[in-house]
């Protein structure tokens, strides 16, 4: 008689394991290279901020009026300054890191809405932080070194913390489905290209949120609360 093989668990098991470890390795490699990405394009808007903030505040005539915000008390001009340019910062962030970080599609409106959100908390928290980081510290190390002490640990929890919102909440579902250059839309059949276009527009994502409706949810899912609320 002929040897006879027989199927071995062991091994089976062990490739599985191997199989797994392999896919962890390549999704913590995929981590690190977004990570990287995205320090880059948010080091691009850091400058983008400052110049916009030095050119709109030698622009924006003076007023001499003040406005207290969160903690403080802020000139008019540097508060819109301020504010203006952390807008277009947001902008370049949102736009770079969707393009070349993240390379994700689906709906833009919908993207660039949750961004903005998060600067909703963080910004009045950014505002709190620093003037009280600053006015801890003032005493021991001095007004310029405690303000880039200040500026510099809310960089970093700002960078931490919008990464993990953009990877993990906004781009969770929709990273890497960019199609290639080449892939500008579906061809027809005799030949045409039909360009996708987003089917649902800011201004209904804007009527969802204030319905109470999670925006983050798939089309089809919008589509019949849209649907719901047309029908109230």
């Amino acid at each position: 008689m002929g040897s006879k093989e027989y199927f071995d668990p062991a091994v089976a098991y062990a490739q599985i394991d191997a199989e797994i470890e392999k896919e962890q390795k390549k999704a913590k490699r995929k981590t690190l290279v977004q990570a990287i990405k995205y320090a880059c394009c948010t080091i691009s808007a850091g400058v983008i901020q400052l110049v916009s903030f030095t050119i709109l505040q030698a622009v924006i005539p003076a007023s001499g009026q003040t406005i207290h915000f969160i903690v403080e008390d802020m000139d008019l001009v540097t508060f819109l300054a301020t504010t203006i340019a952390l807008v277009l910062s947001i902008l370049w962030n949102f736009t770079l890191n969707r393009k070349f970080t993240f390379k994700a599609a689906g709906n833009v409106a919908r993207a660039m809405i949750l961004a903005f959100l998060f600067y909703v908390p963080f910004y009045p928290f950014q505002t709190w932080y620093v003037y009280t980081v600053k006015q801890e510290l003032i005493a021991a190390l001095g007004e310029d070194l405690a303000g880039i002490l200040a500026e510099g640990t809310v960089m970093l929890i700002n960078g931490v913390l919008e990464f993990c919102w953009q990877k993990f909440f906004i781009y969770r579902k929709t990273a890497d489905t960019a199609p290639d250059k080449h892939e500008v839309g579906t061809i027809g059949e005799f030949g045409e290209i039909a360009v996708e276009k987003p089917e649902i527009g800011a201004a209904q994502l804007l009527d969802l949120m204030k319905a109470g409706k999670d925006i983050t949810a798939d089309d089809k899912t919008l589509k019949k609360e849209l649907k719901t609320l047309e029908q109230a």
